[in-house]
């Protein structure tokens, strides 16, 4: 069977890319990231977000990693429920 022409190849990352304990300030892509979740997170229902301390105390790419996580898991959850109603 052939392949389908409309799959994108994407190579691994590199081993450094990634370092939970890197402070955040050093990764503006993630930290953008964060901001833009943060921004997203305040649209979900009150019961949905994070506590706003959370959000203040993300200092290193791990941090950011587990609340980029977080919020979507939520997004992913709220999209399923409106979809099976």
């Amino acid at each position: 069977m052939d392949e389908p022409s409309n799959i994108v190849r994407v190579p691994k990352p590199a081993h450094h890319s990634f370092n939970p304990g890197r402070p955040l300030k050093d990764n503006s892509l993630i930290e953008n990231q964060v901001k833009h979740f943060r921004e997203v997170e305040k649209r979900l229902p009150r019961q949905k977000k994070a506590a706003a301390e959370k959000f203040a105390s993300i200092e290193t790419e791990g941090q950011a990693a587990e609340f980029i996580r977080h919020i979507t898991l939520r997004l992913h959850k709220r999209k399923a429920r409106k979809q099976g109603a």
